[in-house]
């Protein structure tokens, strides 16, 4: 037991010490190239608020195109070319049959099958 303690304490200091080291080493590579680091910043801020500004726009489009198609289709009614979900058109779609007697299939007697421990 002491020496997982011991290898504990010596695998994180192993990772610590090397955090630093890339710390270090980093802000060393930032003092001799300073200009670089800065522009590197810089560029980044400013394609990241033209991004956010991009999709803002066009969550705003993506918003009136669906208010204007929901005013023009009173509720409750389908659209032309729109999909039904299945199972709301004509019962439970076939897919969703057969998954769930399959379920039902391998509960066994009684649904004691399920909810057991293992063991």
């Amino acid at each position: 037991m002491r020496d997982a303690g011991i290898l504990i304490g010596v695998g994180m200091a192993v990772v610590f010490v090397a955090l630093l080291v890339l710390m270090v080493a980093i802000m060393i590579v930032n003092r001799l190239a300073p200009e670089r680091a800065r522009k590197a910043e810089g560029l980044t801020v400013l394609e990241a608020v033209a991004a956010e500004e991009s999709e803002r726009q066009r969550a705003a489009v993506i918003a009136v195109a669906l208010a204007a198609d929901m005013e023009r289709a009173p509720s409750g009614t389908a659209r032309p070319g729109a999909a039904a979900p299945a199972g709301w058109a004509g019962g439970p779609s076939p897919w969703l049959a057969a998954g769930r007697d399959q379920v039902m299939q391998s509960r066994g007697k009684a649904g004691r099958g399920w909810g057991r421990r293992s063991g």
